[in-house]
């Protein structure tokens, strides 16, 4: 596709329905309508057991580093860095070859700790600039994505929309896998891909064991964010941790949450300088505190990235990420914005000290038996009975609906869009067929199989 002006550019990245593949899903093209100084792919896999970045990279890196590299030029940014962590050799290798055709991009070996893949992490670990509190990585001069989502602009610019993306399923499967999926493929229908399930009673969580969601219902389908899909004992401290409600855990955290500070000595966001203690915010919940305070609005600088859960409080198994997100939840109610806004400072000078291996994360959630050196990468598929596209991936106003029941769409046809004046995303038909259900949170498209 030839493109003459800058701004088609945005725009084709807005109709192709590209947004962050690997976080929460903010629409691309609103990144590209800004001047940075540097572009940076985020290539850490922050996630443990998860391998579709590192698949994508060692498979394609050309498509990724040219994504990088079209952006570069409509954002006016000098530098690319490409971010992964160095102990991923084969994938380094596999990058390394393909740089030398692209002088401003540049590689950053990050070290495998956990959450290397926050952003505010990666930005500082790749760049030595800190993100401010409340900030973006915009705020410091940096564009930062997913090594998918770069693929997928390039894709977008040679006429193709998202209708398929990579994910990972492991954990109690017969044969982990890394698959490029349509989107809305049923999460029933990758397990049965990656071999079947090995255990009898089990939860099945979209993303990674630190900060994925349960999967209530196996036949809804992955969205553009969905990176892995993980299958863990029914009985799994993580699965537990997750079913625990917030009001048990205020009940726990009264009885025993002890004040060792162990979960603000290990929150990444603290120590980047940010002024979040979780264990002053526990407290605030153990004296009844109810006014807004600093350690209750301080809720809106936790990423949720679940340190402190799972690896801080894994013995008193206490949940600040939880108390955080419901607090957040309340200010929001109540028409409170972040007032936190520090610039400036710079990071504590335990940061190195501090971080945890990714090996220690495996061994202390007992997950060492499903690490996998790499997993089987299977074909793309093409054709599917069924899908259900999840239409609401995307942070920002939600997609209309563009068609009816019983409509015939073929495989990349637009069937929702947001509103062209608000933000949000576009999506595609991923299988041909015809359109069976349409509800508030997806289309259900019945396969032609012919």
């Amino acid at each position: 596709m030839v493109v003459e002006k800058l701004e088609d550019i945005i725009q084709i990245v807005r109709d192709a329905g590209v947004i962050g593949a690997g976080g929460a899903g903010f629409p691309t093209y609103v990144k590209l309508q800004v001047k940075v100084e540097i572009v940076l792919a985020n290539g850490s896999e922050c996630e443990p057991l998860l391998h579709t970045d590192k698949a994508l990279l060692k498979e394609n890196a050309a498509k990724v580093l040219e994504g990088m590299k079209i952006v570069m030029q409509v954002t006016g940014a000098q530098e690319g860095i490409i971010a992964i962590k160095g102990y991923y050799k084969d994938v380094v290798a596999a990058v390394e070859k393909e740089l030398s055709a692209y002088p401003n991009i540049r590689l950053h070996k990050l070290e495998n700790y956990y959450p290397a893949g926050d952003e505010f992490l990666t930005v500082y670990d790749a760049t030595g600039r800190v993100i401010p509190e409340g900030g973006l990585p915009l705020s410091v001069g940096v564009v930062n994505s997913n090594p998918l989502t770069y693929a997928q602009i390039k894709d977008a610019l040679d006429g193709k929309p998202v209708t398929h993306r990579m994910i990972t399923v492991a954990g109690e499967v017969a044969r982990p896998i890394v698959i490029e999926a349509p989107l809305g493929m049923s999460y029933r229908e990758l397990l049965e891909k990656a071999g079947g399930v090995t255990c009898d009673e089990y939860a099945v969580i979209d993303g990674g064991p630190m900060m994925g969601k349960l999967v209530a219902d196996l036949d809804n389908g992955i969205g553009k964010t969905s990176s892995g899909l993980l299958v863990l004992p029914e009985d799994h401290f993580i699965v537990r941790m997750r079913k625990k409600s917030i009001g048990e855990m205020v009940r726990l955290s009264k009885a025993a949450c002890c004040q060792c500070f162990r979960c603000t000595d290990l929150c990444p966001r603290n120590l980047l300088g940010h002024e979040l203690y979780p264990h002053m915010t526990m407290r605030t919940i153990d004296y009844n505190m109810v006014e807004p305070s600093q350690h209750i609005t301080s809720a809106f600088l936790c990423s949720q990235c679940g340190m402190c859960e799972l690896i801080a409080c894994d013995f008193m198994q206490l949940s600040p990420r939880k108390v955080f997100a419901e607090y957040r939840k309340l200010l929001a109610s109540k028409g409170i914005k972040n007032p936190h806004q520090r610039k400036g400072f710079d990071v504590r000078e335990s940061y190195e000290d501090r971080k945890v291996s990714i090996p220690m994360v495996l061994k202390k959630l007992g997950l060492e038996k499903y690490k996998l050196p790499y997993p089987e990468l299977m074909a793309k598929v093409l054709k599917l009975s069924k899908v259900r596209l999840p239409i609401r991936s995307h942070i920002g106003a939600p997609a209309q609906v563009l068609v009816t029941l019983g409509q015939k769409v073929m495989i990349g046809e637009l069937v929702a869009q947001t509103e062209k004046n608000s933000l949000g995303a576009s999506y595609h038909a991923s299988i041909a067929g015809s359109v069976t259900d349409i509800t508030d949170s997806y289309i259900e498209i019945l396969g032609d199989l012919k």
